[in-house]
C-alpha cells in the first residue's frame, strides 16, 4: 500500500521533479522491486522533457534504474543515447561504464553511443578503476559492439 500511495503522489507531481528527483525515484522503485508501470511511464515522459538538465551521472543512473525495473521505454533510451552522446566530453570513467552497462543490459542497439563511449574511454583509460574496466569490457561484449581501439587499450 505504501508504494502504491507513493507512486500515485509522484505521478501527480512528476512535472515538478528535478532531474535528480526523477532519477532517485526511478532508482528507489527499481531497488524495491515494486512494479509501477504508470509511474515509470510518467518518469520516462518527465525525464525526456527535462533531458537537457541531466548531468552524465544522472543520465547513467536513470538508464540503470529503468533496466533494473525491467521497464521498457525505447523512446526514453533513444533520448538518453542522444543526451549521453551530446554530453560525452563531461563523462567520467564510472559514468562511461555505467551507461555502457545499462544500454547493453537493455538490449537496445545504439552503435553511435557505443562508438562515443569507446572513443571517450580510450582517451581516459588510465583514469579507470579496475571494476570500471571490467564493466566496460563486459558491456561491449554483451552489446556485441566491436571496438578494436578500446579492446587494445583495455588489454
Amino acid at each position: 500500500a505504501l508504494f502504491e500511495a507513493l507512486a500515485r503522489r509522484s505521478i501527480a507531481s512528476i512535472d515538478q521533479f528535478s532531474p535528480a528527483e526523477l532519477a532517485k525515484t526511478a532508482r528507489a522503485f527499481a531497488q524495491a522491486r515494486h512494479p509501477s508501470p504508470q509511474l515509470f511511464d510518467a518518469l520516462a515522459r518527465a525525464s525526456t522533457a527535462k533531458i537537457h538538465q541531466f548531468d552524465p551521472d544522472l543520465l547513467a543512473r536513470l538508464a540503470r534504474a529503468f533496466v533494473q525495473a525491467c521497464h521498457s521505454s525505447p523512446e526514453l533510451f533513444d533520448t538518453l543515447a542522444r543526451a549521453c552522446d551530446a554530453k560525452m566530453d563531461h563523462f567520467k570513467p564510472r559514468n562511461l561504464s555505467s551507461a555502457a552497462l545499462a544500454f547493453s543490459s537493455a538490449r537496445l542497439s545504439s552503435p553511435v553511443l557505443f562508438d562515443a563511449i569507446a572513443r571517450k574511454s580510450v582517451s581516459c583509460i588510465d583514469q579507470f578503476h579496475k571494476r570500471d574496466l571490467a564493466d566496460t569490457a563486459l558491456a561491449f561484449a554483451n552489446a556485441g559492439h566491436s571496438s578494436p581501439a578500446l579492446f587494445e587499450a583495455l588489454a
